[in-house]
């Protein structure tokens, strides 16, 4: 029996003003940005995993709209799978927790992407961003 850990994140992509938020981690062994989100809590759902999560890690409120993607990370030794949600911001000012020591808000451009983690830019790199951008209207 294979007894390698499998977890579940949910990860939030927040527009303001035509750019997505992104988080650098404090004790990151590369020098990458990621979406805001984190792993689920027993008794969560996907939604309200990432609205905690948001708000632990940028003290927004967020409204989650939109299911945009799936995401997955395979380790030597456990697997994280995730869904990525477009969301809102319905409250709050960007205060950032202990866990990362820098954000960025990006524009949605091949160069960007770039400064993302392997496992959001190679789904990043499929979306149309205008649509997505459209449906926060």
């Amino acid at each position: 029996m294979d007894n390698r850990k499998i977890e579940f994140a949910a990860k939030a992509l927040i527009f303001f003003e035509g750019k997505y938020l992104a988080l650098h981690k404090s004790i990151a062994k590369h020098n990458l940005y990621e979406l805001p989100g984190g792993r689920m809590e027993f008794g969560e759902t996907a939604e309200e995993t990432v609205i905690r999560e948001v708000k632990e890690e940028t003290s927004f409120i967020a409204e989650p709209i939109k299911l945009l993607d799936t995401w997955n990370f395979i380790a030597t030794d456990y697997q994280i799978t995730g869904v990525i949600y477009l969301c809102k911001i319905k409250a709050g000012s960007l205060q950032l927790s202990d866990e990362h020591d820098k954000y960025e808000w990006l524009e949605f451009n091949d160069i960007n992407l770039e400064k993302m983690h392997e496992v959001y830019k190679t789904r990043m790199k499929n979306w149309d961003i205008s649509e997505i951008e459209a449906q926060l209207q």
